[in-house]
């Protein structure tokens, strides 16, 4: 058997018990109780009831009965009684509290059994053990088990607890990173499709440009097929990366999402959508009012970018503001940057499922607002309601460019 160490509390309980125990004897012994005087056997009687104790949590079943034998040799040969005596029902209590029930039932059953046969015996043979003995012997095993078939419920409770909260927090975590994972790949494809029609306006331009300059000078003609000859091999370069990230993002996206990614294979949205996205959510039962402002060049990237995040925040608020909420939406093209702004006046809160959800969610519009080095803000907003606030740079140079920037906010 490996014999750990004792534990210093249970080793306490013991020093406490024999101290308690030998002052009892020496009190005993002046006033002339029990039947036998106290000598060097019986404080070795004594000391061998209290010692197990200390390793009462890490071998309960060993030592009750290593506390019992000593407490009924004492007992039988007429020892006076001492608070040492209590080591026999902290001993019962460990069997209960940390040993599975049935294994307690048993040792429990086993020690009530010898114990009430000494004390019948004790009751027949001498004439100092009364009858209530039997009474006191019966209630001293089952209450102490008792007690520690509740701890040992307690404790198994929290056990089960902490495990499904763990279970809970990794599960989110597992979610949260599999959001992100697909909200990057979907952001990829959309890219690519705007700089994939950039690059093949770039490759049409070199190559018209070439054939206009043939009579002109050669390195002219050699600059523009290599310019073309670039953009075309950027363009399988691109499309081999895409494919790559769609086997990633369909990794990521699980049967409810199946629908959506579907959906998103139709022709990319703009801010000119955002009307006819109001009218849909109003369809569902959200009144909405939008507001577009402002006539600066927009890149196609971040009018994607606004949209999507137009999108799910009244998705979001379809879903958590409640009944008779009104939603409003606006958006502001300035110079070099875009501001979208979506409130509603309902409850002002959204689940931790719709926080960390796949598809778009609050962490995948974070994801897909950074990845232009814009800003994102989000939280319940003063007055009720939900406020989400995203700021979206719009120069010409959106693609790889990423600043830092912070989030906050949370539903």
């Amino acid at each position: 058997m490996d014999v750990k160490p004792p534990r210093w509390g249970d080793v306490a309980i013991a020093a406490s018990l024999l101290v308690l125990g030998l002052i009892a004897v020496d009190v005993s012994a002046g006033y002339g109780i029990g039947a036998r005087e106290p000598d060097a056997f019986g404080y070795a009687l004594l000391v061998l009831q209290v010692l197990p104790l200390a390793w009462r949590q890490r071998y309960p079943r060993i030592v009750v009965w290593a506390v019992l034998v000593p407490w009924i040799v004492s007992v039988g040969l007429g020892y006076p009684d001492t608070p040492a005596s209590l080591a026999i029902y902290l001993a019962l209590y460990g069997v209960a509290a940390y040993t599975p029930r049935r294994q307690a039932i048993l040792h429990g059953g086993a020690v009530l059994g010898l114990m009430l046969v000494w004390t019948t015996t004790g009751l027949v043979f001498t004439d100092y053990v009364p009858w209530t003995s039997l009474v006191a012997v019966t209630l001293a095993v089952i209450v102490p088990m008792m007690v520690g078939f509740v701890d040992y419920r307690r404790r198994e409770r929290l056990t089960e607890l902490e495990v499904a909260q763990e279970r809970r927090d990794q599960a989110q975590r597992v979610v949260a990173a599999d959001a992100v994972r697909a909200e990057r790949a979907r952001i990829a494809r959309e890219l690519h499709d705007v700089v994939a029609h950039e690059i093949t306006v770039m490759t049409l331009q070199a190559e018209g440009a070439r054939r206009l300059a043939r009579d002109g000078d050669p390195r002219v003609q050699q600059a523009l097929e290599t310019i073309a000859a670039s953009g075309r091999t950027g363009l399988t370069e691109m499309q081999r990366m895409i494919g790559v990230l769609r086997v990633a993002e369909q990794d990521a996206v699980d049967t409810a999402d199946r629908d959506r990614a579907t959906a998103e294979l139709a022709p990319m949205p703009s801010l000119a959508a955002i009307p006819a996205l109001a009218q849909q959510v109003e369809d569902a039962g959200l009144p909405v009012d939008v507001s577009i402002a402002g006539n600066a060049h927009v890149p196609a990237g971040v009018e994607l970018s606004a949209y999507r995040v137009v999108q799910e925040s009244l998705t979001n608020a379809m879903k958590h503001a409640g009944p008779g909420a009104r939603a409003q939406v606006s958006v502001e093209r300035q110079a070099g940057e875009v501001t979208v702004l979506v409130e509603d006046d309902g409850r002002g809160v959204i689940s931790d499922a719709a926080r960390q959800s796949g598809g778009h969610g609050l962490r995948g519009m974070a994801e897909r607002v950074h990845a232009l080095g814009g800003t994102l803000e989000y939280g319940p907003r003063a007055g009720g309601g939900f406020r989400v606030r995203a700021v979206l740079p719009s120069g010409d140079d959106q693609v790889g460019h990423r600043p830092a920037n912070a989030t906050k906010g949370g539903r």
